[in-house]
């Protein structure tokens, strides 16, 4: 086994030397626990985020975890899901910055305390986020946040545990915060709760943090007579401690007590005395010790190298920075560690010492960074780092090329922070250098005295703009200038004597446009009648809107009118004065509401006849617009004035109905009538009754009056009272009969089965090709039904049978090969015990297919029976296929599930791996079933240190091991290592540990969330199962589990039959499986017996949103809803695809009432859901256009967008879904009218991504004439760069997309230049098979030496070599899944 592992590290490819972590701690029990689990040392408590992977997995929650498959929610459902909302944003956070900000975090705060009463969850959660995750926080401000926590917390009746107050030691000793232990143990006292052992290790700490030894002694004592064990992590204190009493002898000795003691030092022990030397500034034996570190077993992260520099650094002796720095190996999962060192090293102004750090890390050199040092610089301004400082560090960034446009940045970071010396002095520095300084940096400037009416600061800014040579534009001057003076007309004399006014006409056209919104029409007349200079309609178009809107005087509307449609010098561009004046009048009527337009009448017929006089006209399609509007206005005598009117068509469809027909055989006989429909009638009656003799005593009866339908019901009959010879003579006479009819699917899969079985192989393999050639229907459940055909071949050792049927599916595509489908080609091996030809065959199929079927199974085999070359040859293979952490993991948990536990602690801990949430969890479910206690054990233990390991699910999952098994002394040790790990325990971890605990008539030492439902649950499920339910109820729970709907259903009537009734959560998943597999009837079949057997069912949260979803697709839309609203009542939380779908049934149907039902029933529970705000608008909308109320629902849109107090930043405001079912249903009106809107918008408003949404929408619908005149309209669509990039990426998961993206990339060509875009069309072209077309992709981004990166070059050589082609570069070797993750690591590190 060693050679074993030496070659996985060297698949590795390590820089160094591997050096394994700290061997297993000792074994300590408590005070009558005899089953003790294994103590783990405290996190070290420290300023710098170095215990930031420890600390990351507080928040470590897949993103993607469904909750919905919990127990049932707390009766406080809305703080539960407030805590997972929570929980997840501040995940987030960790996962891409290492850290958490203070905005997030006081969100999260207020957020939880509008809540109501907050649990304790979130009180834990909180608080722990209050220490070293707050790197740009100083440490005085970080204990003053959690105290603020603490307060609130508890006013707000928050219940403390002692995690909480644990949790607030951990956050005094990672803020160095100083405090009397004995206070804090008189606080806990007083609130009458008992100290642990973590409480006791961290109050040490606490001691020894201030070098007071002899109060770190006193509670040692006290831990040795409560005979509470002492770790590691004290005597690491203890090191510390005799440090900063001076004492650095015992300090040392305290190594050698451990060992006295039978405890190795580890790297915490190791890591204490070498910040005790660094803090003496002691170079000479920090050398030595690492050097003693190196030669032994164990070995120093780079987590803890940065917390030595920060310990050299603090203390004074930065010199020796570099001698450290030189250690350090840079892993991918240690740069958020550094990052955070360096924000924390600005922070206590060690503002040199971080740039040192930061230009030591080759991310950003190695990966083609350009913005590495972004976080660093914005730091800097915010903790005012003085100016001359900020421009060389941006200098050195620069010249190392850890930042392409340093000075930018931070530029942008000091306008954002409104730190307006700062900016100019950046400003002048950016001239300096040739940077063109744009007029939208002094926005920022001018907005604080604008608010403040200061006019000489005004001033001072346009000055400032004048010296570097910017001119204002007619934006700055409208939104920024104007509105700080008291009229316009005042604005130029005072800009004239300061000498600020511009000599172009921008300042004029800026006057226009303000006396044109102030209704002083007599003075813009005047200006376009005088103007010398063109400029286009559209700048001026809204603001006329508005002073019309706000003028009296219709002449002066004519007259303007009339000379914007005549005079060339505004309506210039194409397509001419027609269309620029025709939308102006209907963005005019548009803008008005019903009730102004009808009070505005008589002014508008007297505008609409002064037009007609002077010969003004619009294009046809535009009055198509105007007509509505009026008609929608009620106002249609201004319709015949306009006089242009058109007969709108309507057409109307229905669909046909059918009436069944009945009768009798007896009858039809006597009356000398056809008898075929009624045959086949009693046929399809005797099959449903099995009843298979005399069904075929009727067909060979009258055989001449047989139906294709009687036919396909006998054969499946046949087929399942496996009778093979009479299944296949009746699917011959079938054939006869109608050589074209198709069977459906499950019983070609039964014939395929029965001739299988019986030898009938050519036969069976003729029904799969006869399925291929009639394109029969192929499903998930046709695809498992074909893997039990061939599994049960399997263990018979029919070997022809099994490879001759699987080359047959696989061969004629009725399935993609998987490992599912192909595991009994090993498993034919694996129970003949011929392991060499087991690994052979997953080979082959690796070989064949890209799968490895059962390589866990195999490996296992090699293991038991020692076979170390096979073992290489399997790691050898996966690794070069499927990369090296694959591999990894193959081999851990092979080792776990062979009890080889210190091969597999060598595994996990080699640098550089990962967690693997689906793969742990797979490995966690197959303990669980098979019952593997010490095997999971040991897998949560050896994941302790894993990076991004979601730790309390682990626990979680052998919490669930230690209930089946009753094992309460092992569940309450859980408790313990849990605090130690600083981990937070979700509700779910909670409450099945109370479980545990109560059964067993254990305290509870916790606040616990209750069950809702909890009293009215039938006492039923709290009697002892007799052995007969027992097994029923595993048989069960294991058909649920393997996803079995069929067989999972049958034990529910075998169950049913002999009076077994489960308990809720048996039939809660039952009904959730079968709802999932679209097993309707039977689910509501299960259910209806549920709740007339167990007093108080109801379906659980999952269960109630796959009912929803199964109604909204039958269209059973009431029920939905009602259900709906049921399940809200039981404070239950629906899921967000469930509510979504509903949604959408209830606007295609234009219900507007039930979809704004739906909107007040989750009032408030938007963010547990996850559910958009724009869900509700784009469907709201949608159901209105359907009720033809069009205008309602644009100018509802339009409100949204443009009125002062918006919910929704515009550039999130999406309405591609509403767009999409507008141009599906083909509602031509509605197109119309929101294209018009949409273009108001961006030309207006300039809010593009209407208008961007809907350009897109045209183009994925082939409508790519339209989106190329949409286009040439509003030219700034080219621009919404960020909308096309997750466009391209959310299109190239969708097969069949090609197309669309070329059409997107022949209008907008710029953007096949972006990395996000060529990577995305690439990827599409691959999924479609599209070679020439991605071909031309590749010449064009090479002709342009635009650098590809490996996933790119990956990608596009396996397109060309599956196609037979030759490819003109190396591939790059390793998986796609290996160059994916590094590219998202390398995103993620820039951010």
């Amino acid at each position: 086994m060693a050679s074993l592992l030496r070659s996985a590290r060297w698949l590795l490819r390590a820089g160094v030397a591997p050096r394994l972590p700290i061997s297993l701690r000792l074994f300590a029990g408590g005070p009558g626990r005899p089953h003790a689990a294994l103590c783990q040392p405290a996190a070290r408590a420290r300023p710098v985020a170095g215990g930031l992977s420890n600390q990351a997995r507080l928040y470590a929650i897949a993103a993607e975890k469904n909750y919905l498959q919990e127990e049932p929610t707390s009766f406080q459902r809305r703080n539960a899901s407030q805590f997972d909302w929570a929980l997840m944003r501040l995940d987030n956070s960790v996962r891409r910055t290492g850290r958490i900000p203070k905005t997030l975090l006081q969100k999260v705060f207020d957020n939880t305390c509008s809540s109501g009463c907050p649990g304790g969850n979130q009180a834990l959660l909180l608080l722990r986020s209050c220490g070293s995750l707050l790197p740009e926080l100083k440490l005085s401000e970080r204990t003053e946040l959690a105290h603020r926590i603490w307060d609130k917390l508890q006013k707000l009746g928050t219940v403390y545990d002692v995690s909480h107050y644990n949790a607030l030691l951990k956050v005094y000793l990672q803020n160095e915060y100083k405090f009397s232990p004995t206070d804090f143990l008189a606080k806990m006292e007083k609130a009458n709760i008992q100290p642990n052992r973590v409480t006791y290790q961290r109050l040490i700490a606490a001691y020894c943090n201030v070098g007071d030894i002899e109060g770190a002694s006193k509670i040692l004592g006290f831990m040795k007579t409560k005979d509470l064990p002492v770790t590691e992590a004290v005597f690491s204190a203890l090191v510390t401690g005799h440090a900063r009493a001076g004492d650095m002898e015992n300090a040392e000795n305290i190594l050698t007590v451990m060992k006295e003691t039978g405890i190795e030092p580890g790297p915490d022990t190791y890591l204490a005395l070498l910040n005790a030397y660094a803090e003496k500034g002691d170079i000479d034996h920090v050398k030595q010790t690492l050097e003693k570190v190196e030669k032994s077993d164990l070995y120093l992260m780079d987590r803890d190298l940065l917390q030595l520099i920060f310990s050299f650094s603090k203390a004074g002796y930065p010199q020796y920075v570099s001698e450290i720095l030189e250690k350090i190996t840079y892993e991918r999962r240690s740069i958020p560690d550094a990052m955070n060192l360096i924000l924390l090293l600005v922070t206590e102004k060690l503002e040199d010492t971080a740039l040192q750090v930061l230009l030591a890390c080759p991310v950003s050199r190695e990966d083609g960074l350009s913005d590495f040092g972004s976080f660093f610089l914005r730091h800097c301004v915010t903790m005012n780092t003085p100016a001359e400082k900020l421009k060389d560090y941006c200098k050195k960034l620069k010249e190392t090329k850890m930042h392409i446009s340093p000075l930018q940045f931070t530029l942008q970071c000091a306008l954002l922070a409104s730190k307006t010396d700062l900016a100019k002095t950046l400003m002048k520095a950016l001239k300096e250098e040739g940077f063109p300084i744009r007029t939208h940096y002094f926005w920022p400037l001018l907005v604080g005295h604008q608010k403040e009416k200061n006019v000489q600061g005004i001033v001072e800014v346009l000055k400032g703009m004048h010296e570097m040579g910017v001119n204002p534009d007619q934006e700055t001057y409208v939104n920024y200038v104007f509105p700080a003076f008291d009229s316009v007309r005042s604005v130029r004399p005072v800009l004239q004597e300061n000498g600020c006014l511009p000599e172009s006409s921008i300042f004029s056209q800026a006057e226009l446009r303000s006396e044109a919104v102030n209704g002083n029409l007599e003075y813009v007349l005047s200006f376009l009648e005088s103007n010398t200079l063109p400029f286009p309609l559209t700048s001026l178009r809204g603001s006329l809107i508005i002073g019309f809107r706000r003028s009296v005087d219709i002449n002066l509307w004519s007259k303007i009118t009339e000379l914007l449609y005549k005079d060339g010098r505004y309506c210039q561009e194409p397509p001419g004065p027609t269309e620029a004046v025709g939308y102006f009048l209907y963005n005019l009527i548009d803008s008005m509401s019903d009730s102004e337009v009808q009070a505005k009448e008589e002014r508008l017929r007297q505008y609409f006849h002064q037009l007609k006089e002077m010969k003004v006209q619009i294009p046809e399609n535009i009055y198509r617009g105007i007509r509505n509007l009026l008609d929608s206005y009620h106002v249609p005598e201004l319709i015949k004035d306009v006089n242009m009117l058109v007969v709108r068509e309507k057409t109307d469809s229905r669909k046909p109905t059918s009436s069944d027909l009945e009768s009798t055989l007896e009858k039809l006989k006597t009356e000398n009538q056809p008898i075929r429909d009624v045959l086949k009638q009693l046929i399809l009656t005797l099959c449903s009754e099995e009843n298979m003799q005399k069904a075929l005593e009727l067909k060979a009866k009258y055989e001449s009056d047989m139906a294709v339908g009687g036919y396909a019901a006998l054969i499946n009959l046949c087929c399942r009272h496996d009778n093979a010879e009479d299944a296949l003579n009746l699917k011959q006479e079938f054939d006869r009969l109608d050589s074209s009819a198709v069977l459906d699917t499950n019983k070609y899969v039964g014939l395929v089965k029965v001739l299988g079985k019986h030898g009938k192989l050519q036969d069976a393999i003729n029904i799969l090709k006869e399925m291929k050639e009639k394109d029969v229907l192929i499903k998930d459940t046709t695809v498992l039904s074909f893997f039990h055909i061939l599994n049960g071949a399997a263990l018979r050792g029919e070997t022809e049978t099994v490879k001759q049927l699987h080359e047959a599916i696989v061969t004629l595509g009725l399935t993609k090969p998987s490992t599912t489908i192909s595991s009994p080609l090993v498993t034919l091996y694996l129970e003949k015990d011929d392991i060499s030809a087991a690994l052979e065959a997953t080979i082959d199929c690796f070989e064949k297919y890209k799968i490895l079927p059962r390589i866990h199974d195999v490996l296992c085999k090699l293991i038991e029976k020692g076979e170390t070359d096979l073992i290489q040859k399997a790691m050898d293979f996966v690794s070069q296929e499927q990369g090296e952490m694959t591999m990894l993991y193959d081999l851990f948990f092979a080792f776990l599930q062979t009890g080889n536990y210190k091969e597999a602690k060598k595994i996990i801990e080699t640098p550089g791996i990962r967690a693997r949430p689906a793969r742990l969890q797979w490995f966690c479910d197959r303990c669980i079933s098979s019952n593997q206690v010490e095997t999971l054990e040991k897998l949560v233990e050896l994941t302790q240190k894993l990076f991004e390991c979601d730790r309390d699910h682990l626990y979680y999952n052998l919490l669930k091991l230690y209930k089946i098994n009753g094992d309460w002394q092992r569940a309450d040790a859980v408790w313990n290592k849990m605090q130690e790990e600083n981990i937070i325990p979700r509700g779910k971890t909670l409450r099945l540990l109370a479980e545990i605990l109560r059964n067993n008539n254990q305290e509870v030492p916790f606040d616990v969330p209750e069950l809702w439902n909890e009293d009215a649950k039938d006492s039923r499920d709290s009697m002892p199962p007799s052995p007969v339910e027992t097994d029923i109820q595993k048989d069960l729970q294991n058909a649920c589990l393997g996803r079995r709907n069929k067989d999972a259903y049958n034990i529910f009537l075998k169950a049913q039959k002999q009076n077994v009734v489960f308990n809720s959560e048996s039939y809660n998943r039952l009904i959730k499986l079968l709802l999932s597999k679209d097993s309707f009837t039977q689910a509501m079949q299960v259910k209806d017996f549920a709740e007339t057997h167990i007093k108080g069912f109801t379906l659980n949260d999952a269960a109630n949103s796959l009912l929803i979803i199964a109604q909204v697709r039958r269209d059973y839309l009431k029920e939905a809803l009602r259900n709906l609203k049921m399940a809200l009542d039981l404070k239950q939380t629906p899921s967000r695809v469930a509510v979504t779908r509903l949604i959408q049934a209830c606007a295609l149907k234009g219900d507007l009432e039930s979809v704004q039902a739906v909107q007040k029933m989750v009032n408030g529970l938007e963010d547990s859901i996850g559910l958009s705000n724009m869900v509700f608008i784009n469907n709201i909308a949608l159901a209105q256009i359907k009720n033809n109320n069009i205008d309602v629902a644009i100018e509802n849109i339009e409100n949204m967008l443009t009125s002062g107090n918006q919910n929704m930043e515009p550039q999130y405001f999406g309405l591609a879904y509403l767009f999409r079912k507008v141009i599906e249903e083909q509602l031509e009106p509605a197109v119309e009218k929101i294209s018009i809107m949409a273009e108001r918008l961006a030309n207006q408003f300039a809010i593009y991504k209407p208008v961007t949404d809907l350009f897109l929408q045209l183009v994925e619908s082939g409508k790519v004439d339209d989106a190329r005149a949409l286009l040439q309209r509003c030219g700034a669509i080219a621009e919404q760069t960020p909308i096309f990039v997750v466009f391209c990426f959310r299109s190239s998961r969708t097969p069949r997309k090609s197309p669309v993206l070329k059409s997107l990339l022949e209008l907008i060509p710029e953007l096949t230049e972006k990395e996000e875009v060529y990577s995305s069309i690439l990827k599409s072209y691959v999924l479609d098979n599209d070679v020439s077309s991605a071909k031309a992709l590749y010449e064009n981004l090479t002709a342009k030496n635009i650098k590809l990166d490996d996933l790119f070059l990956k990608r596009y050589a396996v397109l060309l070599k599956n196609a037979g082609e030759s490819v003109p570069f190396a591939e790059p070797p390793e998986s796609f899944e290996f160059y994916a993750k590094q590219l998202k690591e390398l995103r993620e590190s820039s951010l």
